[in-house]
């Protein structure tokens, strides 16, 4: 078997490195869409956390390095640090966890920062493989900060080195959402009461001098024009989605899907309103699909969707759907019914002060609202779907795979235009693992590499899945291999 190597390097002289067929046969991934036609062909490679380490509490992750490098942010600490003899002033510092799906170790930084002034954190990308920026905003101040981080990954420590700061009015910041493409990065937050979608638009890179530009009475224009396009839902006028943050289609041009204000639907994605932030001009353009997706079979819209995207070229959708039809419809009512008069039972329980009876109330209820979550949106093939949108065609590509299916999954895109799902599993079979500890935690993470059918990998990455999957080759020559390729 033939190691491919990128043209100009070499590897140690002194080592012979075969490889098995089962990962010859990654090297022909990605060549066409019609030829993949099995599941596990879109599945490149999965990792399986066993180290022992706790899971991050609230974690934000990002990813660098062609699917190499995974950073998870979390473990929020807030400590007193004094500012002179009369006065103390609050910092917040996170833990970092640097996941090398190359060399299969993961590192953790126990201290990135301090952050003085930290607002709520509304969002979290890398760079590249040694530079993360953490977006916050500060309703005092009214600013929306980046905070830049520079990662020495010899020494295994993170500092942070500047900050950029804008000012915006977010009203409603803590539903703040962020995303990036390849030169920008635009936080978001939906309108929520009476207050309105507020947005601004920023070069991800702190330390460029391009200019931002705030977009709040674009997407007051951008509603405006879907309520004249589109029809009227059930609940109210349809409107752009600022659930979540909107993507990029050029450096200048964002997408929003279209939420159709329906009560079981979240977005219409087969509707993309396009908004020139130039010009303003703004357009309502149909999606296109060579089979159900983004649809269920069925043909009804997702209850849940996530996004995300890291080139212009492509979003990656996540989404679930809700049964209309069968037996589970009508006990789900039947339980919703039921629901409401458990509520009432606990409200007269809580009055005559038995505490006992409308804790058992409310126990009762959560379960019954878990079951009825169970019925209508089954961990199912025909429930769960998976994607890319390109951006430019506006044309849908289904991605058959049953990663989905697990519990918190995460959705982690790469500049390559690959994709990492995280989740959260108790299988260890068919897994690489980082780590021994596999009974520490009875739920560990793993992360598995999503083969984009639209994209053909690079010959660095392919050789590099090909050799970390290999048990034969010693860590000390991967270490020198990653040097290589990196």
């Amino acid at each position: 078997s033939l190691l491919l190597i990128p043209s100009g390097r070499s590897l140690h002289p002194l080592t012979n490195y075969s490889l098995t067929s089962a990962s010859l046969t990654l090297l022909t991934m990605g060549r066409s869409a019609s030829k993949l036609t099995d599941k596990s062909d879109f599945v490149r490679d999965s990792v399986v956390l066993c180290d022992g380490l706790p899971r991050l509490k609230e974690p934000k992750f990002a990813g660098a390095g062609e699917g190499r490098y995974i950073f998870v942010l979390g473990n929020m600490h807030l400590s007193s640090v004094p500012v002179n003899e009369d006065m103390e002033g609050a910092a917040v510092s996170y833990q970092l966890d640097i996941i090398d799906l190359f060399l299969s170790k993961r590192i953790r930084i126990d201290h990135i920062g301090d952050f003085f002034d930290l607002g709520h954190l509304a969002g979290f990308y890398a760079l590249n493989e040694t530079t993360v920026v953490l977006v916050d905003y500060d309703p005092v101040d009214r600013l929306l900060r980046q905070r830049l981080v520079l990662i020495n990954l010899k020494k295994e420590t993170a500092t942070y080195v500047f900050c950029r700061s804008y000012s915006i009015n977010l009203d409603s910041f803590f539903h703040a959402q962020t995303a990036n493409g390849e030169e920008f990065a635009v936080t978001i937050v939906p309108s929520f009461m009476d207050s309105p979608s507020s947005g601004i638009v920023y070069p991800i890179n702190p330390l460029s001098a391009k200019p931002h530009k705030e977009i709040t009475a674009m997407i007051d224009q951008a509603n405006a024009h879907v309520r004249q396009t589109y029809p009227r839902g059930e609940e109210s006028e349809a409107r752009v989605s600022t659930i979540y943050a909107p993507f990029f289609m050029t450096n200048t041009t964002l997408g929003f899907f279209v939420d159709p204000q329906q009560m079981d639907d979240l977005i219409d994605p087969m509707n993309v309103l396009v908004l020139d932030i130039n010009s303003g001009v703004v357009y309502l353009q149909e999606a296109k699909t060579a089979s159900a997706f983004p649809l269920s079979i069925t043909r009804n819209r997702p209850v849940y969707a996530r996004w995300s995207q890291a080139t212009n070229r492509e979003v990656a959708l996540m989404s679930r759907y809700r049964r209309t039809t069968g037996w589970q419809v009508l006990v789900s009512s039947l339980l919703l019914s039921v629901f409401q008069y458990v509520i009432q039972a606990a409200v007269f329980f809580v009055s005559w002060n038995c505490r006992r009876l409308s804790s058992f109330c409310l126990h009762t209820s959560l379960k019954m609202l878990l079951l009825r979550s169970r019925l209508l949106e089954p961990k199912d093939e025909n429930f769960r779907g998976f994607g890319i949108l390109n951006t430019r065609t506006l044309e849908w590509s289904e991605i058959k795979a049953s990663v989905w299916n697990e519990d918190e999954t995460r959705l982690i895109a790469f500049q390559d235009g690959q994709f990492v799902v995280g989740s959260q599993t108790s299988e260890i079979a068919s897994n690489r693992q980082i780590g021994t500890d596999q009974f520490s935690q009875a739920q560990l993470e793993r992360f598995r590499l999503i083969g984009n059918p639209r994209r053909m990998p690079t010959l660095t990455r392919l050789s590099s899945i090909a050799v970390q999957k290999s048990d034969r080759v010693d860590p000390t020559v991967l270490a020198m291999i990653a040097a290589r390729i990196s």
